[in-house]
């Protein structure tokens, strides 16, 4: 039998061949090949994969859930071998999908991404109303709130958070990322958001910047951070 590599792991999670993908992360973990490999360029690798044919209109909803249901458990199987980060925590992210979005695939990568990069996440669910991701971000002392939007009809539930902070005033103390299939970063512009991020990869550089950690000389650009709030926030603080 053949050793497992990370492009059968990649082709099973596309393919949406739920207990073969799940075998071949379970050999390949035994066989010693890495994590995170087994992780970043086969699992993700293959769920960017459903994700371009879904938008490409090759693959309809039905497959981008089960891509989601194919991917948890192979995620869940990697994710006690992944090596903890030596950098120390470098934030702490709230993360849901928004009212009407039932959709776990995207926020639960960008949770795995962000874990393997030194944030602390708090997963909130899926169909989160906008003022309980104000709420959970209080409770746990976020700098990030993360909103999932994998739908056109979701998207307007991400400006409403970022309303509700405003009229709170907490908006300068938490930073507002979306992200999901129907976003773009010309939408994140428009809404005021603080960032928004291509995918889960995309997102640690984003977070990072948002926090005022350095990026790593490699990271993805598929992003874009609201420098006009980040040059506002620099000029408060030095004020203060």
């Amino acid at each position: 039998m053949d050793k497992v590599t990370v492009e059968a792991i990649k082709d099973a999670v596309w393919k949406l061949e739920k207990q073969k993908a799940c075998d071949l992360v379970q050999r390949g973990l035994a066989e010693g090949l890495d994590p995170v490999a087994m992780l970043q360029q086969g699992v993700i690798a293959g769920l960017q994969v459903v994700g371009e044919k879904f938008g490409a209109r090759e693959y309809f909803l039905a497959e981008l859930v089960m891509g989601g249901k194919v991917s948890e458990p192979c995620i869940e199987l990697i994710t006690p071998h992944l090596p903890p980060s030596t950098e120390g925590r470098a934030g702490t992210v709230v993360i849901g999908a928004v009212t009407g979005d039932l959709h776990t695939i995207g926020y639960g990568l960008v949770s795995t991404q962000l874990e393997l990069n030194g944030f602390k996440v708090h997963k909130i669910g899926i169909n989160i109303p906008s003022m309980q991701f104000i709420e959970k971000a209080q409770e746990f002392g976020a700098d990030i709130i993360g909103l999932s939007a994998f739908l056109v009809t979701t998207i307007p539930y991400c400006p409403e958070v970022i309303a509700y902070l405003q009229d709170m005033g907490l908006r300068d103390r938490y930073k507002v990322i979306i992200g999901g299939t129907e976003t773009t970063a010309a939408k994140a512009e428009a809404m005021d958001a603080d960032g928004w991020a291509l995918n889960a990869v995309s997102a640690v550089p984003l977070c990072r910047r948002l926090v005022n950690k350095p990026l790593a000389a490699n990271a993805p650009k598929d992003w874009w951070a609201n420098e006009k709030r980040l040059a506002g926030a620099g000029q408060q603080g030095a004020a203060r």
